[in-house]
């Protein structure tokens, strides 16, 4: 592998013709680091890795709003992954899951203690969360616990993150608006092009 560096680069921070973004790229890059960890049967680095790319677009869709980090999480998976793969589980629960899951390896968060906010028991590889869900029933666990399968979740974020990028297609005005934020994305830079910056001073 090529020496490089992994940097913030900005619109015109370095003073140069810089190309934007890949938001493609990047967001393709986000699935497949998904895919590595099921593959490795790393079920929470999947879980926190899955759980961040849901962040990621929903903040790239909130547009220049003040809107909560709760408010365009629930907002996003409402209107794109739960309206490409249904489950049994609420926006808010996933937002209250991915709390948990990112902040502290754990199903707690602040929204676990709520009445009416159930914890995700989660369904892997060749399990089915259908049967997860029937234990549960039969344990009467159905007001704590809902049975989500992370890969039917991972293919909600998916098949929501297509549909999003296609509506930018159809609306110019709202895909620059995202192409601007994307600008904030990290970027490769490779070791000879900062020797080359040096040599210029």
């Amino acid at each position: 592998m090529s020496p490089e560096y992994v940097i913030f680069i900005g619109q015109g921070s370095w003073g140069g013709n810089l190309s934007d973004p890949k938001l493609l790229e990047n967001l393709m890059q986000l699935g497949a680091g998904v895919q590595a960890c099921l593959d490795k049967r790393l079920s929470m680095p999947a879980l926190i890795l899955l759980y961040s790319a849901i962040d990621i677009t929903s903040w790239l869709a909130s547009g220049y709003t003040s809107s909560t980090v709760r408010e365009r999480f629930t907002s996003w998976v409402d209107q794109y992954l739960l309206s490409a793969k249904r489950l049994g589980c609420t926006s808010l629960e996933l937002y209250s899951a991915r709390c948990g899951i990112v902040h502290t390896f754990t199903p707690d968060s602040q929204l676990a203690n709520i009445e009416g906010i159930r914890r995700v028991a989660y369904a892997w590889g060749s399990a089915k969360s259908v049967d997860l869900q029937t234990l549960i029933e039969k344990t009467n666990w159905t007001d704590r616990l809902v049975a989500v399968h992370v890969e039917e979740l991972f293919e909600g974020w998916r098949l929501g993150a297509l549909a999003f990028v296609n509506e930018l297609q159809e609306n110019p005005k709202r895909a620059e608006m995202v192409k601007l934020k994307a600008r904030k994305f990290f970027d490769h830079l490779a070791a000879d092009s900062i020797e080359s910056l040096h040599r210029k001073e």
